[in-house]
């Protein structure tokens, strides 16, 4: 990607940056793509800025948001690389979230679920909808939902996808190690001895009435 890129969604207008890049250089991009972008940014926007590649620290944060704001533009949030994945991956099975600032907090919104801390042994939650979650599900913790669950960490405890029969539902993690793993009414459990730790995240579904799990891509 270049240093700076424009999207235009319908939560607004995000700016993509490219966070790998030094910062000095990075801001003198910045403000050089803005002033030659007059016609699409106008005076006073407000701007969604999605941070790629890398994350900043809070110091680079407050400096990247003064800098916006000397160009009269007004920065409504900033999203760290985390947060933008897992928006990629929600558009893709065809869900979206708003992303939320608390690290403890739960919002509901809609079908989705969003929980922003991992769950210790003997927590459950269950959801009339999506579940997306921030953090690991430990072994002896349960996810239940009617949707989708998408773990942005670990899965090793339980997860029932689809709990009320639907058989389109999916279960995604950037670990995917579950004890036991349920979609629709077919279960399939994690096998005797030591696991290999997957590599790369990966997501189960249904296909010819039998749980499989693939890379995902």
């Amino acid at each position: 990607m270049e240093a700076i890129e424009f999207k235009g969604k319908k939560e607004g207008v995000f700016v993509l940056l490219d966070c790998s890049l030094e910062f000095d250089y990075l801001c003198n991009k910045i403000t050089e793509k803005i002033k030659n972008a007059d016609s699409f940014l106008g005076k006073g926007m407000e701007i969604i800025i999605s941070l790629h590649n890398t994350d900043l620290n809070m110091e680079n944060r407050n400096k990247l948001k003064s800098l916006f704001e000397s160009l009269d533009l007004i920065v409504k949030k900033i999203i760290p690389p985390i947060e933008e994945n897992i928006i990629n991956i929600s558009e893709k099975i065809g869900v979206f979230q708003d992303i939320i600032e608390d690290e403890d907090s739960i919002l509901t919104n809609g079908p989705t679920l969003v929980l922003k801390k991992s769950l210790r042994s003997g927590q459950n939650i269950s959801h009339n909808g999506t579940i997306i979650i921030f953090g690991d599900v430990n072994p002896g913790a349960e996810v239940v939902a009617e949707g989708h669950i998408i773990v942005i960490g670990a899965l090793r405890g339980i997860a029932h996808a689809g709990v009320k029969g639907n058989d389109k539902a999916i279960v995604f993690a950037f670990r995917l190690q579950p004890t036991q793993l349920r979609i629709a009414e077919i279960i399939t459990r994690a096998p005797d001895g030591d696991q290999m730790i997957p590599n790369d995240p990966e997501v189960a579904r249904i296909k010819d009435k039998r749980v499989i799990i693939e890379k995902y891509a």
